[in-house]
């Protein structure tokens, strides 16, 4: 029976990075003194209460940005200034974070259960998948996204839950517990799979438009073979880019799959890119630039090397990512120089940054949610 085998190797990336041992795991590097050279500044703050062991990620709707919590449900805050709008609790915990959408909320557990909500908490309606949710739904176009531990990806009616379609591909042995919600783009389901596959979908009825591989397993056992794309694709313009853990950053034909370029990385933090350049944290901390046309290596910031540092986000022209202490940092996109540094609530930073209209949005896993802008 593969369970027990699928149970032990759901391990975080950290862990798995680190062979199971935070002994060997890089030790952080000690933050200097940084006067900083761009105006980078809190706008806001709200709390929430903390989701546990569990990566919640906040979404927004509009002008409100809201926030899910393992027990107490949800909340929701203005955008312009952070007052608390909207708050309850829902009858199960949560477990896979938050997907939002003209007004309705959805959230998974580790029961397989899928729920939706107004944003006033009353429920909409509850759906069953097959296994656990650890991964924020992504709603769009009437259909709510959600992927289970399992390898399967549902696309589910937002008006009554019910099933439209699934996508389902093997596991591998060992496998990275995948927090990374699917990027839902102008109709086309972009999912990362274990095993170092990305594939496309049609939002619509979930069928296959194109399958590629952004990275191969390599090595003789187990562990070395893992190389899952465990983060969330970037789209943009026509073409899509993803990384895989002990494999490549790999950059496709939106359209088709077809290839542009690869190259070897290692990440399970994410990336994001910009009009010229893509952006990824790698597994020790590191943040890289490559251009986007070619996949030429442009700089490398080492100065985070062992901070566990969050996927990267853009924000007005430069790249943004947190580190384990709660501590935002704010990167020249030109040449990778640290530009601007901003504490939080001295808790890790885990999932990326990401921009709202004109605000840099930051959760941390003390329940923080902060709202930076560029003066």
């Amino acid at each position: 029976m593969r369970l027990p085998l699928l149970l032990v190797s759901l391990l975080t990336a950290a862990l798995l990075a680190a062979c199971g041992s935070t002994d060997n795991a890089p030790q952080p590097t000690p933050l200097t003194d940084l006067k900083n050279s761009v105006a980078f500044e809190p706008a806001w703050r709200a709390s929430f209460a903390t989701g546990g062991i569990y990566r919640f990620a906040p979404d927004a709707d509009g002008d409100i940005v809201y926030m899910a919590s393992a027990e107490q449900g949800f909340a929701g805050f203005a955008l312009s200034d952070g007052r608390r709008i909207t708050e309850f609790k829902g009858d199960r915990p949560l477990a896979g974070g938050i997907g939002a959408d003209k007004g309705l909320l959805v959230a998974g557990t580790l029961k397989g259960e899928v729920l939706a909500y107004e944003a006033t908490g009353k429920q909409k309606w509850l759906s069953q998948v097959s296994s656990e949710i650890v991964t924020p739904p992504v709603v769009s176009g009437g259909v709510a996204v959600v992927r289970s531990v399992d390898g399967r990806v549902w696309g589910l009616n937002m008006a009554d839950g019910k099933v439209r379609w699934q996508f389902q591909r093997s596991q591998p042995p060992l496998i990275l517990r995948n927090y990374a919600p699917v990027a839902v783009v102008d109709g086309f389901v972009y999912v990362g799979l274990a095993g170092g596959r990305l594939a496309a979908l049609a939002l619509a009825d979930g069928r296959v438009l194109w399958e590629s591989a952004v990275a191969q397993p390599k090595g003789a056992s187990e562990l070395e073979r893992v190389a899952d794309v465990a983060s969330t694709p970037a789209v943009d313009h026509g073409q899509v880019c993803a990384v895989a853990f002990q494999g490549r950053v790999a950059c496709f034909a939106a359209n088709n799959g077809s290839v542009s370029w690869a190259r070897d990385v290692s990440s399970y933090a994410g990336l994001a890119m910009d009009a010229n350049n893509v952006f990824v944290t790698d597994e020790t901390g590191n943040v890289l630039a490559y251009e986007r046309s070619g996949g030429r290596l442009l700089w490398k910031q080492e100065k985070l090397y062992g901070r566990r540092v969050s996927g990267p986000a853009v924000y007005q022209g430069n790249v943004v990512v947190g580190d384990l202490e709660g501590v935002v940092h704010v990167l020249s996109a030109k040449d990778g120089s640290l530009l601007a540094r901003q504490k939080t609530d001295g808790s890790p930073i885990v999932v990326a940054p990401r921009t709202v209209a004109n605000k840099l949005i930051v959760q941390t896993s003390g329940g923080g949610l902060y709202a930076f802008v560029a003066q």
